[in-house]
């Protein structure tokens, strides 16, 4: 009987062992709404009146200011959101409830810490935390042949993939690929249909084919790096 594939079979994450290291970046408010700027680009001004108002990217957005912070509500090709940005002290809350066209709803939490200046929203902020609601805990991955079914952990369902790095369709508006570089790494790599890199995922099989180590890597200007170790369920 030919021998199974070292990568086949359920990951599940190692807690103790996530590291992240989140993009900072600045926010200068006045009476009207806020401005984020990011590795030295301003984004267009968040105007917190609370009439619609459309963005770059395509969506409607509607913005108030609450005793807390601001409240964005936001509709973009069918999925509506809601960002909840809340100020206590030196920490920044991010919570964004998302329900996709077709999906189920899931959040989107992000904690940040004052680098300087306030009191308030003003200021610059370093992301120290990110949690996803859609994330299991558990990776499974099954290699059959040139192909591989990845089921990341806030995936609701496998993408197969070649594993020359041809890019599948994934979701609305990017793709994923994933290639083989070697017989213990697989890099994964999302993209916007424009090409532009969003993010790309590498798994690093141990020698002993016990543990997995993951490092996801975002580019600027919301530049991240997350690494994680799953072990073999």
């Amino acid at each position: 009987m030919a021998q199974a594939n070292p990568w086949n079979g359920s990951w599940k994450i190692d807690p103790a062992t996530v590291k992240y290291d989140g993009p900072t970046f600045s926010v200068a408010t006045d009476a009207h709404g806020f401005t984020v700027t990011r590795d030295g680009k301003a984004s267009p001004k968040m105007v917190c009146d609370g009439q619609p108002q459309k963005e770059e990217d395509g969506a409607t957005t509607t913005c108030v200011q609450s005793h807390a912070g601001y409240v964005i509500d936001a509709t973009r090709k069918g999925e509506t959101s809601r960002m909840t940005l809340s100020v206590a002290g030196k920490t920044l809350t991010r919570k964004v409830e998302v329900s996709p066209a077709g999906g189920s709803p899931f959040t989107i939490t992000q904690t940040s810490k004052r680098v300087s200046g306030g009191p308030g929203f003003a200021g610059v902020w370093k992301t120290t935390h990110f949690d996803e609601s859609q994330d299991t805990g558990i990776l499974t991955i099954e290699v059959t042949g040139d192909s591989v079914a990845l089921k990341e952990t806030d995936n609701d369902k496998p993408i197969v993939c070649k594993l020359d790095g041809t890019p599948s369709k994934f979701g609305e508006g990017r793709t994923i690929s994933v290639k083989e570089d070697g017989s213990h790494t697989l890099k994964v790599t999302y993209r916007g249909d424009d090409g532009k890199l969003q993010r790309e995922n590498t798994f690093v099989l141990s020698p002993n084919g016990k543990t997995v180590k993951e490092t996801d890597v975002t580019p600027a200007p919301s530049s991240s790096t997350m690494s994680m170790l799953f072990h073999k369920s």
